[in-house]
């Protein structure tokens, strides 16, 4: 060998080592990756006979169940047009293409002459709480059970204060009775300042100018921020749709000139729909005719909805902490209801488990 040749000899050898590492190397990292893939497959496919295993019994349960309680299974689901492409719901909310609006509610004040202001004025005075208005509500915009858009509740305000002289005696003493029981119908408000338009990141919540708040369903993620926000607790998260809902004020009848479902089940005639920039409309003149208040005026939020007859106290507290008796519809957001077996927990793909008490 050549002295000269000693050099290029000891770079050749040292070449190859190096690529004999490399090629270790690669070999050592493709082993790896192929039995990495080779667990993620393993762990993959134990999930799936989990999971098929599970909706098999749970879409074998629900087919003995009530129609409604067998849309949470996707392969038993029926397009019902509220939220599939080119469904007629998104439609019907606004065929009469009323702009929406986010923010800068000030446009919705009487001042600016909308061609309409949806509102509604509840007498008191007539209510009987009879219930008819949840039911024909439920049935109207398919409400799922355990949920309401309109409730009932009936609430005493007042006291008993002691008297030596009073008609109601117990072994604590005699009393005088202050005490009073009202019927009070509850729903969405459609507030002209509307929180839960402004705290919806995406922008599901929506005001249109003619006074109604609605949900657009297939943008709502169902964060529920817009639930925390409303100080009516008038919103609730859909268990069938997997989103916030909440009263429309029937707007798939009102844009086809239709009164709400709750308005045309009233016995009593207490509630009373219409149009506030029509001077000569029912609730125009029972406003200017009798003393009405909102529930929670104090919050800001311009309510839309009127009560006449109200106890200052009720409107101020909005039946939170106040006696409430014996309410069929206990309120919006809730997954629990009565029925003649017991206290039932509605199951629901975002957890909870069935069961009886």
């Amino acid at each position: 060998m050549k002295p000269e040749q000693g050099p290029m000899s000891r770079r050749r050898v040292i070449r190859q080592l190096a690529l004999t590492a490399i090629s270790l190397s690669a070999a050592g990292t493709l082993l790896r990756s192929r039995i990495r893939v080779q667990s993620v497959r393993a762990i993959a496919a134990r999930r799936w006979r989990r999971w098929a295993g599970e909706a098999a019994l749970q879409r074998d349960y629900y087919r003995t169940k009530p129609r409604w309680a067998s849309w949470t299974v996707p392969a038993l689901n029926v397009a019902d047009g509220w939220s599939e492409p080119q469904a007629w719901m998104p439609t019907i909310e606004n065929s009469h293409h009323v702009s929406y609006i986010h923010d800068n509610f000030q446009r919705l004040l009487p001042v600016t002459k909308l061609p309409h202001h949806w509102v509604m004025v509840i007498d008191l005075r007539k209510c009987i709480g009879c219930q008819a208005c949840v039911v024909a509500c439920k049935s109207e915009n398919n409400v799922p059970v355990g949920v309401y858009r309109t409730w009932v509740q009936v609430v005493e305000t007042g006291s008993m204060e002691p008297s030596l002289t009073g008609p109601v005696v117990t072994a604590e003493g005699q009393f005088e009775p202050n005490v009073k029981r009202y019927s009070l119908p509850r729903l969405c408000n459609h507030c002209d300042a509307p929180p839960c338009v402004e705290v919806c990141p995406v922008q599901a919540t929506f005001k249109r100018e003619d006074g109604l708040v609605l949900i657009d369903y297939p943008k709502c993620l169902g964060c529920g921020y817009c639930i925390n926000a409303c100080p009516y607790d008038a919103r609730f998260f859909n268990p069938i749709q997997q989103t916030a809902d909440k009263c429309t004020f029937c707007v798939q009848r009102l844009d086809r000139g239709l009164l709400p479902a709750c308005v045309t089940s009233c016995v009593g005639r207490a509630r009373i729909f219409g149009d506030l920039n029509d001077p000569h409309s029912a609730v125009s003149r029972l406003i200017a005719q009798y003393p009405t208040v909102h529930l929670k005026s104090t919050m800001g939020t311009k309510p839309q909805v009127f009560y006449i007859d109200m106890d200052g106290v009720l409107a101020e507290d909005g039946a939170g902490t106040l006696n409430t008796i014996y309410p069929y519809a206990v309120g919006t957001n809730t997954y629990e209801y009565d029925d003649l077996t017991g206290r039932v927990l509605l199951e629901t793909p975002t957890g909870g488990e069935r069961r009886t008490t």
